[in-house]
């Protein structure tokens, strides 16, 4: 059973009605550099709040927003399978650059200024900052069938790119560059991998956990599998990892998390309702009552539980003491002062 400690949580939540445009449902509210954004996977139109509810900016895009942006150099990276890429001015919403209409693919930053390209066919591109010069890598190939899932995941010198098959292909960005298949196929992937220290992890529907890394790989069940999924499809299971290599995954019955080599650290049955998120010195997940609940990230141990007015739409995000979040009756609600 899991014990909760007394309402921690003095702040009052902030909340404000989005825009009629983007409908009653699907709504996804992300904390970006104390802005909020709320974009729909069913709707052109992006909307950026400060944390007081006023609106900062309004843009169009040329399609629906189904993947999350994120922070590049203090641009926003807005990409969709089979578009182009975007990068955004977070404070004004305008425009700073656009991948070239003859490069359309995912598109993943390096340290060195540098970007990394898989390309239609699995072409491989290395690109300078500005996107106007180009030099090929290399053929990546796939059988029949088959397709890549989500943008590649860059760990060190290591590129990992998964398939809609569940195949991983590990292609090592040395002074040689070299590709090789990554172990045996993990069929039903939920989701696109997940960055971690010592390589990717990656969920199943059939309830595997696994890592995939150069030095280190494991594979385990994880228990809940079968309840993955919110009523209104989306997914729960969806890893989150911190800078020790520690991961937590949510499911509809429970919060876990395992250490780097698959040990369990601990887990509890909560009753969720979305992904489990990390902030700066917790975790913190929305259950069915419903509230958020702030969790400790050595024990899991409820720290803090805060009511909220309707359940959620989408996952929490956090930025530091700033948690907001997009509920199913047409609210964004923000906290702020979480310590």
């Amino acid at each position: 059973m899991l014990l909760c400690t007394p309402n921690a949580l003095a702040q009052p939540w902030k909340s404000w009605k989005v825009p009629e445009t983007l409908g009653p449902a699907d709504w996804q509210a992300r904390v970006y550099q104390g802005l909020v954004l709320v974009t729909s996977p069913h709707s052109n139109f992006l909307f950026a709040f400060g944390s007081d509810g006023k609106l900062i900016w309004k843009r169009q895009m040329s399609w629906p927003m189904s993947e999350p942006p994120r922070l590049v150099d203090g641009q926003l990276l807005f990409q969709q399978p089979g578009q182009q890429a975007v990068l955004v001015q977070p404070e004004t919403g305008e425009t700073r650059q656009v991948l070239p209409s003859d490069h359309p693919g995912w598109a993943i930053p390096r340290e060195d200024k540098s970007w990394i390209q898989l390309g239609p066919g699995g072409q491989l591109l290395s690109a300078n900052n500005q996107w106007t010069e180009w030099r090929s890598l290399g053929h990546l190939r796939l059988q029949r069938g088959d397709d890549w899932l989500g943008p590649p995941v860059l760990v060190g010198s290591d590129l990992y790119l998964a398939t809609t098959r569940g195949r991983m292909q590990l292609v090592e960005l040395g002074a040689r560059w070299r590709s090789s298949a990554m172990g045996t196929e993990l069929p039903g992937p939920l989701l696109a991998p997940v960055s971690h220290p010592d390589g990717v992890v990656e969920v199943t529907v059939s309830g595997l956990l696994a890592l995939r890394g150069t030095n280190l790989s494991w594979i385990k069940p994880f228990p809940g599998w079968n309840q993955c999924f919110s009523g209104s499809g989306e997914i729960l299971a969806r890893p989150s990892v911190d800078a020790e290599g520690n991961i937590y995954l949510a499911t509809r019955g429970q919060v876990c998390s395992w250490d780097r080599t698959g040990k369990v650290r601990w887990k509890w049955r909560v009753g969720c309702a979305s992904a489990l998120v990390i902030g700066d010195d917790a975790c913190y997940v929305a259950d069915t009552s419903p509230s958020i609940l702030k969790l400790d990230l050595a024990s899991g141990r409820v720290l803090a539980r805060s009511p909220l007015p309707a359940g959620v739409a989408s996952d929490p995000s956090v930025e530091k003491t700033l948690l907001a979040v997009a509920l199913n009756n047409g609210q964004v609600v923000v906290r702020s002062g979480w310590r």
